[in-house]
């Protein structure tokens, strides 16, 4: 028997909106099954002739397709009670399931709309990650630089290392980045990614939120933010840690063995971290957003995702492709410096170089990323819990204002 856990089509329950969180006001949760939308009396008298709420007028059930008609116009005999229409598009995309297209478009919308907050606000968070994280990664720089320099002279110096381009420099620079910016890069990016979901979520309805606004909301939110992000390095830290205990075992009991166990361990560590990575992919616009408890939200943003895994893998891997290729085409210029830093052998010169390189690529990846990763959050809650009908009256009442 099946339970409403296990079912493949059952929805995430939303939880009630909390006073501490961030998502805007209108922007309610959808009503339950079994519940009434929005603004509806059922008590009301209703027009001679009207249907009953939830009852297609006669010879209309299953004509109009899904997005050709508005949620509230009027039935025949007279309208829903207290509920207006509103613009099937008020902010930057239409209030119904999305295409790949309109979720392209809109995460340009949402930076036109307003570009305070999607480039001035989220690009200083990124900027001042990457400086602070690039002066603690200079002094990293170079024990990194120090101590592979001692394994290379313990080894011989083989010139082989040298061809393949694995230089004491090289790896004393990527490791110190990757360890100082890298590190604090990766703390900063789910509160830009926050203050972008906070003001895509507002853009959708037509509604532009300050940058005092979107700090504001977005520090309300910011230690589930941060949180998440070092759960999310913890879990890989102890998947990686016990693939290696258990490839290590493996060639104690036979060299034979653990070459095929390399093999089926990287196999499986894929496909884990894929399936785990798209199944939380919804979490952290969903703790900028909502104001449930951090795993009220995470459990919800997990079971969003039930049933529509490989069209949400899709389209994160198809946005990181072309971001990918528009990355390398921007830093290109930068790779050129760092060739300039690699001669000078300048430890200050080559963090800069990295610390430069991050930036573009992590403001790309806030932008347009973080934009079409808060659409997606949006589109698959109004396909699983109907979030349109309340966007929707949200945007009525944003109008009235």
């Amino acid at each position: 028997m099946t339970t409403p856990e296990s079912a493949p089509d059952q929805p995430a329950q939303p939880t009630p909106p909390q006073s501490g969180g961030s998502q805007p006001a209108g922007w309610g949760e959808p009503p339950r099954y079994g519940q009434y939308a929005p603004g509806y009396d059922p008590s009301a008298p209703q027009a001679p002739g009207q249907p009953q709420y939830g009852t297609p007028p006669a010879g209309q059930y299953g004509q109009a397709q899904y997005g050709q008609s508005q949620y509230g116009q009027q039935a025949p005999g007279g309208a829903v009670p207290g509920y207006r229409p509103a613009a099937d598009k008020p902010g930057i995309v239409p209030l119904r399931p999305l295409t790949l297209g309109e979720l392209y478009d809109g995460a340009f919308g949402a930076v036109r709309h307003n570009p305070a907050v999607t480039l001035g606000l989220t690009a200083i968070i990124v900027v001042v990650a990457v400086a602070i994280g690039t002066l603690i990664s200079i002094p990293l720089t170079t024990w990194f630089t120090d101590l592979f320099g001692g394994l290379f002279a313990a080894a011989g110096n083989d010139p082989m290392l040298d061809e393949m381009g694995l230089t004491q420099d090289m790896l004393g620079v990527t490791y110190g980045s990757l360890l100082g910016t890298g590190l604090l890069l990766t703390l900063a990016t789910p509160l830009a990614m926050g203050v972008m979901a906070i003001s895509v979520s507002d853009s959708v309805i037509g509604r532009k939120i300050s940058v005092s606004d979107a700090w504001r909301r977005v520090g309300k939110r910011a230690w589930f933010l941060i949180g998440f992000s070092l759960l999310s390095a913890l879990v890989m830290i102890v998947a990686y840690a016990l693939a290696v205990g258990i490839v290590v075992a493996l060639f104690a009991v036979d060299p034979t063995i653990g070459v095929v166990g390399v093999f089926l361990v990287l196999a499986a560590l894929l496909v884990a971290g894929v399936w785990a990575f798209t199944r939380v992919i919804l979490v952290p616009p969903a703790l900028a957003v909502e104001g449930g408890g951090f795993w009220a939200t995470f459990t919800r943003a997990w079971k969003l995702t039930r049933g529509t895994f490989w069209r949400v893998l899709g389209i994160y891997l198809l946005t990181s492709i072309i971001l990918s290729v528009i990355g390398q085409i921007v830093a290109f210029p930068i790779g050129a410096l760092m060739g300039v830093a690699m001669m000078t052998a300048s430890d200050a010169a080559m963090a800069a170089g990295y610390g430069l390189t991050y930036v573009i690529t992590g403001g790309m990846s806030v932008l347009f990323l973080g934009g079409v990763v808060a659409l997606l959050y949006i589109d698959t809650r109004m396909r699983r819990e109907g979030l349109d009908v309340q966007l929707q009256a949200a945007a009525a009442a944003a109008a009235d204002k």
